[in-house]
């Protein structure tokens, strides 16, 4: 799915952390959806590299016409292992 410059962003979750956003973007990605962080602290509490906790927290942003899509993918449960056999983890 390809977002059009036009097309209206909308708050999908929120994050405690920079990097569990970024991760939810990634998974987004991989599955063809657009998406985006938007937080006033993205920095972290600590600096520019640090992907910690965030004083504001985190919004994943996708388009509106995606929000659908987005919002049941990431409720899906994910591997925390490189062994996990993917057949099993398409049909939870």
């Amino acid at each position: 799915m390809r977002a059009s410059h036009r097309s209206e962003w909308v708050p999908c979750r929120r994050y405690g952390s920079e990097l569990e956003a970024h991760i939810a973007v990634a998974v987004l990605d991989a599955a063809g959806i657009p998406a985006r962080i938007h937080g006033n602290d993205t920095a972290g509490l600590f600096g520019a590299g640090f992907q910690g906790t965030s004083a504001l927290g985190v919004t994943l942003l996708v388009p509106r016409a995606a929000l659908a899509a987005a919002t049941s993918i990431l409720a899906r449960p994910r591997a925390l292992d490189d062994d996990a056999d993917p057949a099993t983890e398409q049909s939870a």
